[in-house]
């Protein structure tokens, strides 16, 4: 029997709708047959009709396999989703970790610190002793030192015991302070304002105990009083005296820092940077390298 055209159309597009892959091709391959069925079965179908229908099926093809590509991209996008939760939470969990390792060792610096303040403390407790001791002595041996007898004196020629109390007793006035309250005494004239008084105490604290751990402290706070009195060249030239005499000074950081504050104030802005440069280069972690960095920020300094 021979086949019309329309039958030889319909059976071309069913059978390729049939090879169709995908979801979209199985429903069209299934659905092709019934519909070729119907168009023989009715004579008056036209092939426009024919090819209509055929574009609508392929339309609708394309659609279905957009569709399962959507569902592909949105199963892809949830891989995604989790893979990244999963990064972003071994993140944290490590933030935290290195969080507690910081808290732990930032316990231990500050007890570090503690210690090593309560040692200089009894360092600088014991040198004050030694330099009193020092200087006790040094009243013993020169002539005329009170509390020795005469008679105990070489070269006096005065007998063993004259039945008199030939004992030297010193006068109220001539007493010699201790280091201790020498330095004490002048630092309460600073910390009161009275910076005229704090110079000459401290002053007279390195004169008579030049060698003690308090020494360079005595210097530096003298630097102090003059900068306080906006005697700023003053205090330049005694915070370079304390780092020339005592480089290794616990002050040192300090007096490079006012030394930069008393250069900006008088007008020598690039030393004054040079110099905050070198505090935050040499003493990086320390409060005067924090204020340094203060200070050349509001100077329009980059620190480097």
């Amino acid at each position: 029997m021979t086949r019309s055209p329309v039958g030889r159309r319909v059976g071309e597009s069913g059978s390729s709708i049939r090879r169709s892959p995908g979801a979209g091709g199985r429903f069209l391959g299934l659905l092709a047959p019934a519909v070729a069925g119907l168009l023989l079965a009715t004579a008056c179908v036209s092939s426009s009709d024919i090819e209509g229908l055929h574009r609508q099926m392929n339309d609708i093809e394309k659609e279905i396999q957009a569709l399962e590509r959507k569902s592909s991209s949105k199963e892809e996008v949830a891989k995604l989703n989790t893979s990244v939760s999963q990064q972003t939470e071994q993140l944290l969990k490590s933030n935290a970790d290195a969080g507690l390792k910081l808290n732990e060792l930032t316990g231990k610096m500050e007890q570090l610190e503690s210690k090593l303040e309560d040692t200089n403390r009894r360092l600088s407790q014991l040198s004050q002793q030694i330099a009193e001791t020092q200087g006790e002595l040094t009243r013993l041996r020169s002539p005329g030192a009170p509390g020795l007898p005469l008679s105990g004196r070489p070269g006096t020629g005065a007998p063993a015991d004259s039945g008199a109390d030939s004992t030297v007793r010193p006068t109220g006035g001539n007493a010699r302070p201790s280091p201790s309250e020498l330095y004490d005494t002048a630092y309460a004239d600073y910390s009161k304002g009275r910076y005229a008084l704090a110079i000459q105490g401290f002053q007279d604290y390195i004169d008579q105990y030049p060698n003690t751990d308090l020494s360079d402290n005595a210097e530096y706070w003298i630097g102090e009083s003059h900068y306080a009195q906006k005697k700023y060249r003053e205090a330049i030239a005694d915070f370079e005296k304390l780092l020339k005499q005592w480089p290794q000074s616990d002050k040192a950081a300090a007096a490079l820092l006012k030394k930069g504050f008393a250069l900006t104030e008088l007008g020598q802005k690039a030393e004054a940077a040079v110099q905050l440069q070198y505090v935050v280069h040499e003493y990086p972690s320390s409060e005067e390298a924090r204020l340094a960095r203060a200070r050349l920020k509001a100077m329009g300094v980059e620190v480097r």
